[in-house]
C-alpha cells in the first residue's frame, strides 16, 4: 500500500509541476541576456559565466532545489518499507498461523 501511495504522490506532483510550467511559461527579453553576459564579471567577480549564474544569481534557487531533493529522499525512506518490516510482517503472520492451528 505504501508503494502505491508513494507512486501516486510522485506522479501527482510531477503532473502538477508540468501543468504549472506549461501554464506559466516565461521567457526573458533578449536585452536581459545581453546585460547578464556583459556585466556578470563585474557583478560577481567570477571569470566563468556558468559559475557566476549558478552560484551568485541562482544561489537560493539551487540551495532550495537541493533542500527539496533531500526532503523527497527522506519522505521516500519513511514511506517505503524496509527489509526488517517485510521480514517482521512475515514472521508475525507465521506466528499467527501457528497459534490458529495449535
Amino acid at each position: 500500500m505504501r508503494i502505491v501511495l508513494c507512486s501516486t504522490l510522485a506522479l501527482t506532483a510531477f503532473l502538477a509541476v508540468t501543468a504549472l510550467r506549461t501554464q506559466y511559461n516565461e521567457t526573458l527579453p533578449p536585452f536581459l541576456y545581453d546585460n547578464i553576459i556583459a556585466t556578470f564579471e563585474t557583478d560577481t567577480s567570477a571569470h566563468n559565466a556558468v559559475a557566476a549564474i549558478l552560484l551568485n544569481y541562482r544561489m537560493y534557487d539551487t540551495m532550495f532545489e537541493a533542500l527539496i531533493l533531500l526532503t523527497a529522499i527522506i519522505g521516500m525512506q519513511q514511506f517505503l518499507p524496509r527489509q526488517v518490516d517485510i521480514e517482521g510482517g512475515q514472521q508475525a503472520a507465521d506466528e499467527e498461523d501457528n497459534h490458529d492451528t495449535g
